[in-house]
């Protein structure tokens, strides 16, 4: 039961906001009751912190999957672009704004898997596209990283770029291209056009 309730949770938490989908709206959409919610969950706080949690350790997997399928860090790049299109087309842009706000210790959680997993593998990535001619070796690759993963949560944050003048998925895309063409070699460049032309919209 802990799970379904955890799966339906997400789902609304990542439609609709953490900060409208309440506790009678979740146990509504199951057919249970909110005392039922509450002995798995105390609270709504520890609800979105294991929500952060299964989320983050999903996106580690993932991180690993493309790793072992993908050699090539541009081609990889643009597969998780792929993988990621349903869940950000689907995503409230809000999302990450309203962990932020209301819920510090969900919000911390994911800041630590930023830091570990995504700005790691980011350095690794950058590093091997160097080694491979695709990208400046000029750029210090932390920063790089940082850079990267700061202008991914900008898009997030509603009064950087109001959702309702380019969907999120779309936004993404274009501030992604941006800081490509910034670090590719003119061999990246050549091989990065490939993919972006073959980019499913």
């Amino acid at each position: 039961m802990k799970s379904r309730i955890l799966i339906k949770g997400t789902e609304l938490f990542f439609r609709y906001g953490v900060k409208t989908v309440t506790m009678d709206a979740i146990a509504n959409e199951l057919g249970i009751s909110k005392k039922t919610i509450y002995q798995h969950f105390p609270d709504k706080d520890s609800m979105v912190y294991e929500v952060v949690k299964m989320f983050t350790e999903e996106d580690l997997a993932k991180w690993k999957e493309l790793d072992r399928l993908y050699s090539n860090v541009i081609e990889k790049m643009f597969k998780s672009f792929e993988m990621t299109k349903d869940l950000i087309t689907q995503m409230n842009p809000r999302l990450l704004y309203e962990i932020q706000k209301y819920f510090p210790n969900a919000f911390t959680l994911f800041v630590e898997h930023s830091e570990k997993c995504i700005n790691e593998n980011l350095i690794a990535d950058f590093k091997k596209g160097a080694q491979f001619g695709y990208f400046r070796n000029d750029i210090d690759f932390e920063l790089l990283a940082r850079l990267r993963m700061a202008e991914v949560n900008f898009a997030f944050n509603p009064d950087f770029y109001p959702n309702n003048k380019l969907p999120l998925y779309e936004t993404q895309l274009v501030m992604l291209d941006i800081f490509m063409r910034g670090i590719l070699t003119e061999k990246g460049l050549t091989l990065y056009t490939s993919y972006k032309n073959n980019l499913p919209l």
